[in-house]
């Protein structure tokens, strides 16, 4: 067995940022082809819809960036904690932190390890309160979890990631 040590999130992935939302007042920045990550659309593991898309105008108009498909996205506002894996190239608003990883393995161990944490309310000691409870970046960034070697996480990660098929084999039934 392999020691575990403590990481920082912002050492377990290879890129991250918040999002950002194109003014909702103008409608040409609505109604395109690229997928808008909401809050509402976080209904599990894996996202592979949104209710809003933007187009190539909005995207540009905005700090909204294309996050690829297979990143962790957590939610910093409102429902903070929440998370999900992404499965389509899909934009978000600043509300997200978005992660990227550079291997599934450590993308799925960071990914059960972070739906814990919102489930043991390990955030609530972060959270800043104001007008809305949130989170900021160099917070996720900083947020300490125990990692163990590669192999280790590998396994760790898919163990938690055919469980939670397993689950939703079953509410589908």
């Amino acid at each position: 067995m392999s020691a575990w040590e403590q990481r920082k999130l912002g050492n377990l992935f290879s890129f991250g940022g918040s999002g950002g939302t194109p003014s909702v007042s103008n409608d040409s920045f609505y109604g395109g082809k690229i997928p808008f990550l909401g809050i509402s659309d976080v209904k599990g593991r894996d996202i592979s819809q949104t209710a809003k898309h933007i187009t190539e105008k909005g995207l540009a108009a905005s700090a909204a960036w294309v996050v690829p498909s297979g990143a962790v996205c957590l939610a910093m506002y409102a429902s903070v904690g929440k998370v999900g894996i992404i499965r389509q190239n899909t934009a978000t608003s600043q509300a997200f932190f978005n992660m990227v990883f550079d291997n599934d393995g450590t993308r799925d161990f960071v990914y059960s390890r972070l739906e814990r944490a919102e489930l043991t309310a390990e955030w609530e000691a972060l959270i800043s309160t104001g007008t809305q409870r949130n989170l900021n970046a160099n917070k996720v960034r900083d947020f300490m979890l125990a990692v163990p070697a590669e192999t280790e996480q590998r396994l760790i990660g898919q163990l938690f990631s055919r469980l939670d098929a397993l689950i939703t084999l079953h509410q589908r039934k």
